[in-house]
């Protein structure tokens, strides 16, 4: 089960509407969440689009209550207090998706994931082979190692942060770490809001490495096609 959202923050919905088209006519299930404003953009052959305001979200709330400066190495036209605050949610789209169905595995995929992707078909014929496997271990790639340099003011790579997938069983553990570490980064005054990867780090570092089955890729077809 492939879970994604789309919330319109940039006015691109026709680049990603078309972008999803694709993973939305492969065949494999998928659940997206939108504005229900948006939810007859996303009308194709397996995908369950579920209307909910953003705003209605625990975490995305979290973040838009935070009222310190962004981090210094953010690109101001993209990473706003909103997107900033979207990225954050997306354990939370997966612990919704997980209420709704009796999935054990789910497959978090960033809408637009397909505009970094060369070789689309091999990706969308490696996905549905993904969609059947078992996962026991928090799946998911990154560019960079355990314990790299981090910044709250940069971008963290140790995961790409587009593509992973969790079992069932992890996922209230990753999102009660993922709410602790994202309430402490924008309350703190030693912190900010700021990417979801950078959140997963700290995760990772101080409470779930063991939980956590890393694998390398960059941001192209490798994010899907090195996962074995």
């Amino acid at each position: 089960m492939i879970v994604t959202c789309y919330y319109n923050l940039n006015n691109n919905l026709t680049t990603y509407v078309d972008l999803f088209s694709i993973l939305g006519n492969s065949g494999i299930p998928i659940i997206l969440f939108t504005d229900p404003s948006l939810v007859s953009h996303f009308i194709f052959q397996s995908v369950t689009v579920i209307g909910t305001p953003i705003e209605t979200f625990e975490l995305y709330s979290i973040g838009m209550k935070y009222n310190g400066p962004l981090p210094s190495h953010s690109t101001p036209t993209k990473d706003t207090k909103e997107f900033l605050s979207l990225m954050n949610t997306k354990i939370e789209f997966i612990k919704k998706a997980a209420e709704m169905t009796e999935d054990d595995t789910f497959l978090w995929m960033d809408c637009g994931i397909l505009r970094i992707i060369k070789n689309k078909e091999r990706i969308i014929n490696k996905l549905k082979v993904i969609n059947q496997k078992k996962f026991t271990k928090i799946t998911i790639p990154g560019c960079w190692g355990f314990e790299s340099p981090f910044s709250i003011d940069k971008v963290n790579w140790r995961f790409c942060g587009g593509f992973f997938a969790i079992p069932r069983h992890h996922i209230d553990t990753f999102y009660t770490h993922s709410k602790n570490v994202l309430t402490d980064f924008c309350t703190l005054p030693q912190y900010k809001l700021t990417w979801e990867t950078n959140v997963w780090y700290i995760v990772e570092y101080c409470a779930a490495k063991d939980m956590i089955d890393w694998y390398f890729a960059d941001h192209n077809d490798s994010i899907i096609l090195n996962l074995s």
